[in-house]
């Protein structure tokens, strides 16, 4: 399979950096600075505990195994790391996040890397996840070419979950004008990901009480 840069200009991921920087500087570095590393809110979920442990549930139901290795993209404080060690899960993980406050705050522990995707070596993990990644601000071309560098750095799959459409598309995020929610319908995800060959692709919907998001299970291995 060609790597990632085979397939994009300099100019995506370019773009992707500035884009990205403009999120963490106007949106994400606030969280952090308002709420504790323990809420949820502190990584821009804003509608509490019980929600942010069902994404996580979700996350881990793609069938993350034991010793499986994961690669936690926009890790954010690596909440995620503590779901799953809580669960019994003992593999390798490394989280990377733009934000450098959040990176800060993480166990010394907890393998973490400033930074974004593209930023890491050609290393590949059993799975790849991002949860929350494409909510705000990135337009379409640089959503999907995040999705396609997970896939490329996948063994097993890639797991990721967006807000559905409509949810608001080119409303501005409150306090933010220039930063918009991003969502999308769930059969057009799958349509953009069939261009990719052996695979599997479940969509999981309706595990929120206001049914505002999905979750996407692309799978590397046919089963």
């Amino acid at each position: 399979m060609k790597r990632f840069k085979d397939y994009i200009t300099e100019d995506i991921s370019t773009k992707t950096r500035k884009e990205t920087k403009l999120l963490v500087d106007a949106v994400y570095s606030k969280y952090i600075e308002k709420y504790s590393k323990n809420q949820p809110e502190c990584v821009g979920w804003l509608d509490g505990s019980k929600n942010a442990l069902i994404r996580n549930q979700k996350i881990y139901e793609v069938g993350i195994e034991d010793n499986d290795s994961v690669l936690d993209i926009g890790c954010g404080v690596a909440h995620l790391y503590e779901f799953l060690k809580m669960g019994g899960w003992n593999g390798e993980y490394l989280g990377v996040d733009p934000n450098k406050k959040a990176i800060d705050m993480i166990d010394e522990n907890i393998n973490a890397i400033h930074g974004t995707i593209e930023d890491l070596d050609d290393t590949k993990y059993d799975w790849v996840v991002a949860t929350g990644v494409f909510n705000l601000g990135l337009t379409e071309d640089l959503t999907f070419s995040i999705i396609h560098n997970m896939i490329c750095r996948a063994n097993r799959g890639v797991v990721f979950n967006m807000l559905k459409y409509p949810y608001g598309d080119a409303r501005p995020l409150e306090d933010h004008d220039n930063i918009t929610y991003e969502s999308y319908h769930p059969n057009y995800v799958r349509n953009k990901l069939l261009k990719y060959d052996n695979d599997r692709i479940e969509i999981v919907k309706n595990y929120l009480e206001d049914n505002t998001e999905f979750t996407v299970y692309f799978y590397k291995e046919n089963k």
